[in-house]
């Protein structure tokens, strides 16, 4: 076990911070733990998490904390309040509170004793729930949590035999949660009924379940990877969007779904099978339908075949004058976005950016503008249908003026008496806190 910690053990990760239950297994990781602090130069604390479910949950707590005491460990009990319990059950929203828990730990790495019977029991637990590759990857021994933290676990190779053999013949101490003796939760049920069945018959069962987790966690790694140039291929960020249209005609059905998925996971939008079926069904809808989507305070809405995320829009901003400052993008108070400056040819003239007057208005209706020197003047409506610019973004943009003459719609169209060979074309950006 020391010689599984030390190896998946990044280089860096002086502080570990152990998810401790006072259960067996992580009782153990402690245990492992502390023997190899000085050699690795570690550094511990302990977080537990108070779910409050269980009648002895306050004398678990108590537990873990005298330990840590005892042991010269800084633990830290959080107390949570389960949310979302009739929409995921007791089991999810506690895992949930769990995850959202460890990802505030102040640490470089957070490490649980997950072991080889908990990766066997997930994967076959994912699997009578019909999961994908994904999820029949069960879980990996890293990720990260957070920007700048690891979450390891670091025994999934170990048996459970081996954890409570350590834990006899070092004399440690753990608690026994009573409710993993209740077959109603799925897992208890397989645990302790369908697994001992099954290892009857199929010898080194968790094992071999735990290397087909291996060998689909490779193909899932593959997947993500074609799926992210995938994704990106078809993927527009001003405004965010995802050609969905494109993606289906030039990729085929099974690509086009893979490509959208990793374009929702990368907006943080994880749907499950049921609402992302609801979503490729309204993405194969007729051409000219503009359907919507919304899923867990996430939403969706298609035009011409490409879907935006979409939040609460208030509306436009107020007028406002803007300081041009050589390209540097501009946050525009009381409008959510703003304006991204790209260099490009026939763009804005940077002479009269830098010596004219620049302000953002609300589009008032009836604006009209030359695109083209000697050209008609064209009204906004039209260029907005051309651009393929949504109708419920098209109110939310600002207008672009320059010496009281509008000279730019942001990402749609410029005056062509003031642009230049060498100028610069105004991007609006919507600002993420608009989009959830």
């Amino acid at each position: 076990m020391a010689a599984s910690i030390a190896r998946h053990l990044p280089p860096g990760s002086r502080h570990v911070c152990i998810g401790l239950s006072g259960g067996l297994d992580s009782m153990v990781l402690l245990a492992v733990l502390l023997a190899l602090r000085d050699t690795l130069g570690l550094q511990l604390s302990a977080v537990h998490v108070h779910h409050g479910l269980s009648p002895h949950a306050d004398a678990w707590a108590d537990f873990v904390a005298a330990q840590c005491a005892a042991l010269q460990v800084p633990c830290r009990v959080e107390r949570v309040r389960l949310s979302g319990v009739a929409e995921l059950g007791v089991e999810a929203a506690a895992r949930n509170a769990r995850y959202a828990v460890l990802s505030g730990c102040e640490a470089d790495a957070v490490m649980l004793a997950h072991h080889r019977n908990d990766q066997a029991e997930t994967v076959l637990l994912n699997l009578l729930r019909g999961a994908g590759p994904a999820g029949l990857a069960a879980m990996p021994p890293m990720r990260r949590l957070t920007p700048a933290l690891l979450l390891l676990r670091p025994l999934l190779d170990v048996p459970r035999a081996a954890l409570l053999h350590y834990a006899q013949a070092h004399g440690l101490a753990w608690i026994e949660d009573e409710s993993n003796a209740d077959t109603r939760f799925d897992r208890n049920f397989l645990r302790l009924r369908a697994l001992p069945l099954l290892r009857e018959r199929f010898a080194g069962l968790d094992e071999t379940l735990a290397r087909a987790a291996a060998h689909l966690a490779e193909a899932q790694a593959l997947l993500s990877a074609y799926g992210a140039l995938d994704a990106q291929a078809y993927r527009h960020t001003v405004p965010e969007r995802f050609d969905a249209r494109r993606a289906l005609a030039e990729l085929g059905e099974a690509r086009a779904r893979h490509a959208l998925r990793i374009w929702l996971g990368l907006l943080g939008i994880v749907p499950d099978e049921r609402a992302f079926a609801a979503l490729w069904a309204q993405t194969l809808s007729r051409p000219d339908a503009q359907p919507s989507w919304r899923w867990r305070g996430h939403g969706l809405r298609r035009h011409r075949g490409q879907w935006y995320p979409v939040g609460p829009l208030a509306g436009p901003g107020p007028a406002l004058r803007i300081v041009w400052r050589d390209g540097q993008p501009d946050t525009l108070a009381g409008w959510q976005g703003r304006l991204v400056w790209q260099r490009a040819p026939d763009g804005l003239a940077p002479v009269g950016l830098a010596r004219g007057a620049l302000e953002v208005r609300p589009r008032q209706g009836g604006e009209v503008l030359q695109v083209r020197r000697h050209g008609p003047h064209r009204p906004l409506k039209l260029l907005f249908q051309e651009a393929g610019v949504p109708p419920w973004l098209r109110e939310c943009l600002p207008l672009l003026y320059l010496d009281g003459t509008l000279v730019a719609v942001p990402g749609v169209a410029l005056a062509a008496a003031a642009t230049a060979a060498d100028g610069w074309w105004p991007q609006w950006q919507i600002e993420p806190a608009a989009t959830p």
